[in-house]
């Protein structure tokens, strides 16, 4: 049987403490211990080995014929490492803070330029929108804009970049009007990161033009054909396995609670999904973390009405085909009845 949520407690921003409180009673304090635990070997592999993957396939881009298979197989995959490398230092750096600070900014910059992000800044219009998810005051309220099936589908084509265009500006709005990021508080600091990261994405610039004059096919085919062509399709994706699905008056519903599998989790570098969802509870559990955290909370949620998707091709068919807007729930979702038999066993293991 669900517990009894405490009164005022629906509503996504002002219910979420409630619900994580129920859920760290399940669990108990020893468990959320161990899903927090840091290991900076595995961050650093990811860290490294993204940077890795992403630098080396130019070079298959910019030296097989187009004709070949394993060309797009790579095109692919570097539309892929642009939101990867985003993702990682999402998990890395602008939650759980790994490195000292000028290091810290140095390699998130390295890792956001591919996507055209700024990392101070999207770190604080990122954490303002954990701080008002499903709110007004929710800077990722934009997306309800993408409401027509002709939106949706140009969302998906290299059109997104007029779209991606205005999200920097808008990820700029959020971080000027939140003058100092809850880390540093002092301005001066604030600053001195914004200018350190300006000489960081000239620099990255630079190389990049040096590359070119070089060989222009490491950049128009390792770095702006994975851009426009495939970043779009992938961040399309992304957003409908992050908050399609949201339900104001159940504070346990605050994502997509799609049921990844491997393939998923590592495309979208365990954020999309079931560990999204979880993420909006617990945002600093590592992304080695998440698939354990997930078997414990999943039979939780699903105690508290929230519906488990498990079908992505339906899932994208409901978002091309307009049915419902952003932020909205399934008019098929039903609760999920499950075992009240713990949290561990409740259910099989996503």
């Amino acid at each position: 049987m669900s517990e009894t949520m405490p009164a005022g407690a629906a509503g996504t921003a002002g219910g979420l403490s409630a619900a994580r409180a129920v859920i760290a009673r399940e669990l108990g304090r020893e468990e959320l211990a161990r899903l927090h635990a840091e290991n900076p070997w595995l961050d650093a592999a990811a860290v490294v080995g993204s940077l890795a993957i992403f630098l080396a396939l130019p070079w298959q881009l910019a030296t097989r014929s187009i004709a070949d298979p394993l060309w797009w197989l790579f095109l692919v995959l570097q539309g892929n490492m642009i939101m990867v490398l985003t993702m990682v230092s999402h998990d890395v750096f602008t939650h759980r803070k790994w490195l000292p600070p000028r290091l810290r900014w140095a390699v998130s910059t390295v890792l956001t330029w591919p996507a055209q992000l700024r990392p101070s800044a999207y770190d604080e219009h990122h954490l303002v929108h954990h701080r008002t998810l499903g709110t007004a005051q929710d800077p990722e309220r934009y997306k309800h804009g993408l409401d027509t099936r002709l939106r949706r589908i140009l969302f998906a084509t290299p059109a997104m970049l007029v779209q991606h265009v205005l999200m920097i500006r808008e990820i700029a709005r959020t971080a000027a009007e939140h003058a100092a990021a809850p880390e540093e508080g002092d301005p001066r600091q604030v600053a001195a990161r914004t200018a350190f990261e300006t000489k960081v994405r000239l620099a990255i610039l630079a190389a990049v033009i040096g590359i070119a004059l070089w060989d222009w096919r490491l950049v128009v085919f390792g770095y702006v054909l994975p851009f426009v062509l495939v970043l779009p399709v992938l961040n399309t994706i992304r957003l409908v396995l992050e908050h399609y699905d949201l339900d104001a008056s159940n504070p346990f519903w605050v994502g997509t609670f799609y049921r990844t599998g491997p393939l998923t989790r590592t495309m979208f570098w365990w954020i999309g999904g079931d560990c999204h969802v979880v993420h909006h509870f617990y945002a600093n559990i590592p992304w080695y973390r998440l698939p354990r955290a997930i078997r414990l909370i999943r039979p939780i949620l699903l105690r508290h009405g929230v519906h488990e998707h498990r079908s992505l091709a339906h899932l994208l068919l409901d978002w091309f085909a307009a049915r419902r807007r952003h932020w909205s729930v399934p008019g098929a979702a039903q609760p999920v009845a499950v075992p009240a038999t713990g949290p561990a066993g409740a259910a099989p293991p996503s």
